[in-house]
C-alpha cells in the first residue's frame, strides 16, 4: 500500500470516527470552576476580559457550540460572521484533514503550493464583472491596507479619502484614521485627511440628495486631495444598515466624473447578502474599481481591475494565508456556488425571509420593544428598546446565560446583530433562538 492509499484509508476511518461520535455524551473537558479560572487567566493575560465566559470545548455541532464545562450555546455570533457553515462541518473538515498533510503550514508570496493559485482562479472566476487581478492576505484589515496602498499609487499619491459616517474598515493604523469610531483612535496622530457622507437612512426621504450634495461639497472643496471613495454596501460594525443601489449610483456617477477610485470594502457582506458579492447583488460591478473580501474566505483578498496593477514592491509580505484556511477558503466558495445558497431562491435568502417572519413575531408579542429592523440575507439587525449601548450589551448577557450568543453593532444607539449560521441553520434552531430572545425580552 503506498502513501496515497494509507492516507485516503486513515483519513476515511478519521471522518468515520467524528461523524459517529456523539460529541454531547462525552464528559466536558473542564468542569465549571476549572472553565472559569481559564477564563481568569486569558483576561490576565490579555489584559482584559472575555466579553461573556465563553470558552470553547472542539466538540460543537453545526449552530450549537459545547463550552469547555459542556453547556451548549447556539451561536448567532459566529466568530463576529467568519463561521458561516457553524462548527464541526464534515466536508470542511475533511477538506482541513487533507490540506494539513501538506508540507507547509503557511504559504507565502514567494514560495506557494496549488492552493495558493486555486483559491485565487476560484474567487476571480465567481467575481464581479471587471475584477482580473487578485492578492490573498491574512485578515480584512490586511487587505484594505493592500487596498489602500495599491489606489494611492494609481492616483499618483493623492493621500485623501471619503468614506461613511458610522463606517468600519478595521483596527490597523490607516484603517482605524478611516473607520468612524474617534475610540477607536485614542491617542494616534492623524496622518492623511477623511471626509466623511452620511449613510442611508430609511426614515429620511431626502437621505440620498443630503448624501450626495455632502459628496459634491467634499469635491468641490478638497478633490484634487482624494485618493478614493471606500464604501460598506451594507454597513457592518453599524449594525447592518443597507442602501437600495439608488443611493450609490449617483455618488459613484460624481466619483466618476472626478477620477475618484470606487472601493468596495466587501470583507462582511462577502457571501452573506444572498450573492456571493454585494456588488453583484446591487448590480454595480461596472462602478467599482478595487474589491476587498475576508471573514467567511478564513482569509482575504483583494481584487482589482487590470489597470490597477501596483508596482512589484509595492504589495507583498510573509504570509499569504495558511494551507489549511486556503483550501478550506475555496470549498467554501465552491459549496456556496454549487449546493443552492445564492440567489433570490438560493437558501441564505430563504432564511432571511424565515428570520424576519419570526423577528415580526416577536415585535407584535413584546409591542414598543422591538424595533430598527434592518439587514439583508444571513445579516440582520433589530434594537432593543431605545438602543443604549449599556442596556444592548446587558440583555446579550443575558440571552448568552440562555443559551443563544450573539453580538452588537453601533455603539449609541446600538442594535443586536444576528450572524445566521446560514450554511448549517435549521428551522427548529432558529425557532429555538427567538424563543430565547423572547423568554429574555420577558
Amino acid at each position: 500500500m503506498d502513501f496515497g492509499e494509507k492516507f485516503e484509508r486513515g483519513l476515511r476511518l478519521t471522518m468515520e470516527a467524528i461523524a459517529e461520535a456523539e460529541s454531547d455524551g462525552r464528559p466536558p473537558p473542564l468542569d465549571s470552576a476549572a472553565m472559569q479560572s481559564e477564563l481568569a487567566e486569558i483576561a490576565r493575560l490579555r489584559g482584559r476580559p472575555a466579553f461573556y465566559p465563553y470558552l470553547g470545548s472542539g466538540l460543537g455541532r453545526g449552530a450549537r457550540a459545547m463550552m469547555a464545562d459542556g453547556r451548549w450555546v447556539l451561536d448567532f455570533a459566529l466568530g463576529v460572521g467568519v463561521h458561516f457553515f457553524g462548527h464541526g462541518n464534515l466536508d470542511l473538515v475533511e477538506t482541513a484533514i487533507r490540506a494539513a498533510a501538506s508540507d507547509l503550514v503557511m504559504q507565502g508570496n514567494l514560495l506557494f503550493n496549488r492552493e495558493y493559485h486555486a483559491l485565487m482562479k476560484t474567487l476571480l472566476e465567481h467575481a464581479p464583472r471587471g475584477m482580473e487581478r487578485c492578492w490573498l492576505s491574512l485578515s480584512g484589515a490586511d487587505a484594505n491596507e493592500n487596498a489602500l496602498k495599491l489606489i494611492r499609487q494609481k492616483r499618483d499619491g493623492r493621500p485623501g479619502v471619503i468614506a461613511f459616517r458610522h463606517c468600519f474598515h478595521g483596527r490597523t493604523a490607516a484603517m482605524a484614521e478611516i473607520t468612524d469610531r474617534p475610540d477607536y483612535r485614542i491617542g494616534q496622530p492623524a496622518t492623511f485627511p477623511v471626509e466623511y457622507v452620511p449613510f442611508y437612512d430609511r426614515a429620511d426621504p431626502e437621505s440620498a440628495a443630503k448624501s450626495l450634495r455632502a459628496l459634491r461639497e467634499i469635491i468641490r472643496r478638497s478633490g484634487d486631495r482624494i485618493a478614493t471613495f471606500v464604501v460598506e454596501l451594507v454597513q457592518g460594525e453599524a449594525g447592518f444598515v443597507t442602501a437600495p443601489r439608488e443611493f450609490f449610483v449617483p455618488m459613484f456617477e460624481e466619483c466618476r466624473r472626478a477620477g475618484i477610485v470606487i472601493w468596495a470594502d466587501e470583507v462582511q457582506t462577502f457571501a452573506r447578502a444572498g450573492e456571493l458579492f454585494a456588488t453583484d447583488l446591487l448590480e454595480l460591478a461596472d462602478y467599482i474599481d478595487v474589491i476587498t473580501i475576508g471573514k467567511i474566505l478564513q482569509g482575504s483578498a483583494l481584487l482589482y481591475r487590470k489597470d490597477f496593477t501596483p508596482d512589484p514592491g509595492l504589495i507583498s509580505g510573509t504570509f499569504a494565508g495558511a494551507t489549511v484556511a486556503m483550501a478550506v477558503g475555496r470549498r467554501i466558495v465552491e459549496k456556496l456556488i454549487g449546493e443552492g445558497y445564492l440567489g433570490p431562491n438560493g437558501r441564505i435568502r430563504a432564511l432571511e425571509r424565515l428570520a424576519r417572519q419570526h423577528l415580526a413575531r416577536l415585535s407584535r408579542k413584546h409591542p414598543g420593544r422591538i424595533s430598527h429592523a434592518d439587514g439583508v440575507g444571513a445579516m440582520l439587525a433589530f434594537r432593543v428598546d431605545d438602543g443604549s449601548l449599556e442596556r444592548t450589551r446587558s440583555f446579550i448577557r443575558r440571552c448568552f446565560d440562555a443559551g443563544l450568543a450573539l453580538y452588537y453593532g453601533g455603539h449609541d444607539p446600538a442594535c443586536i446583530r444576528l450572524f445566521l449560521p446560514a450554511g448549517c441553520l435549521t428551522e427548529n434552531e432558529l425557532s429555538d433562538a427567538f424563543s430565547i430572545l423572547s423568554q429574555c425580552l420577558e
